[in-house]
């Protein structure tokens, strides 16, 4: 009752293949932003990497397995932004700086081990299929959103909706309000919740929901073309949103 590895080219319609086109589009624009959003948290400045970027090789494999696993009939992968912020995280060295009274990124274990090992275990979950069907979906989905939770630590915009009515003396040396004042901080906050929540609501609206990559596009252009005419560079610097170089 199996089929063969490759998937017949002609076993659908020239015109679903046409048709399909367009989804594909989109899909293929959802990929490239994902795996950049997922590489560039994980290279960002403060986690202090050593070992260069490599974007664009990142991007020519992501192609090549894309490609294959089309071929194959089996599903897409790329970049998972959580699982990779949480290995780099057990990576991490911390120390405490005195100054603001937060820990910080002293050192970051950069090597490739970690990342097979991770992945070898997940292929060796095959044979405990039959018992993992077991583990009710609330507790998968309560592994995730205590992952997400670890992640929000550390996030400027939770931050900064936290802080938008903390008095300033108590705030951390370097804090935007401080930089820049409340009104400017404030502002940027909230163009950053409109954003999310039209995405959100795009997202789980059924008939626009395959639209959602082109949307995360429509957002790239807001910041790219439209955010410097309200903000100045040292403004989204200090936002912790700097222009990629």
């Amino acid at each position: 009752g199996g089929r063969s590895l490759w998937v017949s080219l002609n076993a659908i319609p020239t015109k679903l293949k046409l048709l399909c086109a367009l989804p594909a589009v989109l899909l293929c624009g959802l990929f490239f932003m994902d795996q950049n959003i997922s590489v560039r948290v994980v290279n960002k400045e403060e986690n202090n990497l050593k070992k260069p970027v490599a974007y664009n090789l990142d991007m020519v494999a992501l192609g090549l397995v894309t490609l294959g696993l089309s071929f194959a009939g089996l599903p897409w992968m790329c970049g998972a932004t959580v699982q990779s912020l949480n290995h780099v995280r057990a990576m991490t060295e911390l120390r405490y700086n005195e100054e603001t009274g937060e820990p910080e990124v002293a050192k970051v274990t950069e090597t490739r081990l970690t990342g097979f090992m991770v992945h070898f275990l997940i292929f060796c979950t095959l044979g405990l299929l039959p018992v993992l069907s077991f583990v009710p979906i609330p507790v998968v989905s309560g592994v995730f959103m205590f992952l997400g939770c670890k992640l929000m630590s550390g996030n400027t915009f939770l931050e900064r909706i936290l802080e938008v009515f903390v008095e300033k003396r108590r705030l951390n040396p370097g804090h935007p309000i401080l930089q820049i004042g409340r009104a400017k901080s404030a502002a940027f906050t909230a163009l950053q919740i409109a954003c999310l929540s039209g995405l959100w609501a795009f997202k789980q609206n059924n008939n626009t929901a395959i639209f959602f990559p082109s949307v995360i596009g429509f957002l790239m252009i807001i910041r790219t073309f439209i955010l410097p005419k309200f903000f100045t560079e040292k403004e989204l610097t200090a936002l912790g949103d700097p222009t990629p170089e």
